[in-house]
């Protein structure tokens, strides 16, 4: 039987609690011991006269329901683990958390109630089997980390503007995330979720990383520059809208996204990294970087666009490998690009079904070794087959993406296989 239930943290800190007495002044009785744990309602009824507790609590044993009553602040951590028996958990006082508030390994669990929970480090959501929604109105925190859990929606963190980590993964039934989060500081991950997830972080400015797996559509209205690398990868998704961003400091990676068929990255004008475009078996144009001026690393773009829109582009400081099944294609524009010395990397490869060119690049020489033929060329190769989504795997590498161990791929190896 699934539980309907969830995890709710809402309301506004209390301005009485910023004045609130300091750890020095917490009374010995309102201090865990190091170790300790509590097992029992006793365990925790020792603690209601306590506005403030230091050190760090941990819930365990075979309690059916459990309440820390009249507590406001930890100056610690709150852990409820491997109860496994406990179905309903409520702290209604608690406002802040200096550290970590974990729920971990509760497998009957279907009610947890924070409802004047407003800062917290980090919050660890893991293992639960019973609990299908998580609604907050958190004003502070550093680190959302939700895996293994029966979510069906995470809506919202509204309050919330800016967090280190949200990192959501491994929850098979989760169909909705509704984000109004404006900057994260270190890594956005939504992977390994039930195909059929819609996100929207509508509101994010900027991210430093940001990586999408398994996810069916993503919608980033307001983002404007990732500050290290994006990544779409093995997802259900048909369509790519970032008509905002313009700056990606590191890669960007697009890979084995099957259902594929747009992208739009119109006012994007520089990727500081490598830039890898493979196994996107429906993708039939890439005409949407006509912005893009500078790639920082190498560049792989395999499949069976006919159009290949790079009007700007100046420089690619890595190597440069380009394939396309579709007869459509040309090899013109990014040939006389390496031949004004445009593409800077050891090897430059483009395949346009009919044709191929193959160039292998020196420090002293760009043009020696220069051949094109109508025979398929191995310099600098890499392998990417489409696959059908029936035989995608979640937890291998994006289906069958291979990079070459030749030295065109460069940082693109690292890229691809950082994400993979």
């Amino acid at each position: 039987m699934q539980y309907k239930n969830g995890i709710t943290a809402a309301a506004i800190l209390a301005a009485s609690v910023q004045a609130a007495n300091s750890t020095s002044s917490v009374p010995s009785s309102c201090s865990i011991k190091s170790g300790a744990t509590a097992s029992a309602q006793a365990d925790l009824d020792k603690y209601a006269g306590c506005s403030t507790i230091v050190g760090d609590l941990v819930l365990t044993g075979d309690m059916a329901s459990a309440a820390l009553a009249g507590v406001q602040e930890i100056d610690g951590s709150l852990t409820v683990k491997n109860a496994t028996s406990l179905t309903q958990f409520s702290a209604d006082s608690l406002q802040k958390i200096s550290d970590t508030l974990t729920l971990q390994e509760l497998t009957v669990l279907d009610t947890a109630s924070f409802g004047s929970l407003a800062e917290v480090d980090t919050i660890q959501f893991i293992t639960l089997p019973a609990v299908s929604s998580i609604i907050t109105k958190l004003t502070s925190a550093k680190q959302i980390i939700i895996t293994d859990t029966a979510l069906e929606s995470i809506a919202g963190f509204e309050e919330l503007d800016e967090v280190e980590v949200f990192n959501v993964n491994n929850n098979k039934g989760l169909a909705t995330i509704k984000s109004k989060l404006k900057h994260v500081t270190n890594a956005l991950e939504v992977t390994f979720n039930g195909q059929s997830a819609d996100i929207s972080f509508d509101d994010l400015e900027w991210a430093n990383n940001i990586t999408l797996r398994d996810v069916s559509s993503a919608s980033f209205a307001s983002l404007s520059s990732v500050n290290e690398s994006l990544g779409f990868i093995n997802n259900s998704i048909s369509s790519i809208d970032l008509s905002t961003l313009q700056k990606i400091g590191g890669s960007l990676s697009i890979v084995s996204n099957d259902e594929l068929t747009s992208l739009n990255f119109d006012n994007l004008t520089s990727v500081g990294g490598g830039f890898v475009i493979a196994n996107n078996s429906k993708l039939a144009k890439i005409d949407t970087f006509g912005d893009l001026t500078t790639i920082g690393g190498a560049m792989v773009v395999t499949g069976k666009f006919g159009d290949l829109g790079f009007n700007s582009l100046k420089s690619v400081k890595g190597g440069a490998e380009v394939e396309s099944t579709s007869s459509n294609f040309s090899c013109d524009a990014l040939n006389k690009l390496q031949k004004k010395g445009g593409i800077q990397g050891d090897s430059f490869v483009c395949k346009d079904g009919a044709t191929s060119t193959s160039v292998k690049l020196t420090a002293t020489s760009k043009s020696d070794d220069d051949s094109t033929s109508t025979a398929d060329s191995s310099s600098g190769s890499a392998s990417a087959t489409s696959t059908s989504k029936t035989s995608k795997s979640k937890g291998a590498a994006a289906a069958n993406f291979n990079a070459p161990g030749s030295s065109l791929m460069g940082a693109v190896a690292a890229v691809a296989y950082a994400l993979l």
